[in-house]
């Protein structure tokens, strides 16, 4: 073997060992920096999570106040239902009572109608048998009515 060949064959052998120094650099310097990104994504993770915790631990105290806060609406409104309900019951009653009293007026108003057109035709038939010449006997018995009332009747008549 010559000595050319043999530098040739130390020279590839250096630059193979060179090769894989260089390429084992690499590799390191990759992990390292692999590392090194996960640290820092794991540093910038905890210091949003630091940063979040207060505010997610606000939010928490505002949603139980506010949890707080809807179940006494809900209580009030409850309460308010409850007693518009009563509210509401003693109304109904109170109509039903005042169309009874309406209804008994009304009728009362249509008796007190009959009965004064009753009355009205009494009158008017005591009026045409005094005017034709009927006692007050006569008028009584005839239309089955006292004779105080023919009387009286007659009298006003008489009287005009």
């Amino acid at each position: 073997m010559t000595l050319h060949t043999m530098l040739a064959f130390l020279l590839f052998g250096l630059g193979t060992a060179c090769l894989a120094l260089a390429l084992s650099e690499l590799i390191q310097t990759r992990r390292t920096r692999q590392r090194l990104e996960a640290e820092s994504v794991r540093a910038a993770h905890t210091r949003v999570l630091s940063m979040l915790e207060p505010v997610l631990a606000e939010a928490k105290a505002v949603a139980d106040a506010f949890d707080g806060h809807v179940a006494e609406k809900r209580l009030i409104v409850t309460e308010l239902n409850q007693s518009l309900e009563k509210r509401i019951a003693s109304l109904k009653l109170l109509l039903n009572r005042a169309d009874a009293l309406m209804a008994r007026q009304q009728q009362s108003a249509s008796e007190e109608e009959n009965a004064e057109q009753r009355i009205s035709e009494s009158r008017q038939k005591i009026i045409q048998l005094a005017a034709k010449g009927l006692s007050v006997d006569e008028i009584s018995e005839r239309l089955t009515l006292p004779k105080g009332e023919v009387a009286l009747v007659v009298g006003l008549r008489g009287g005009r």
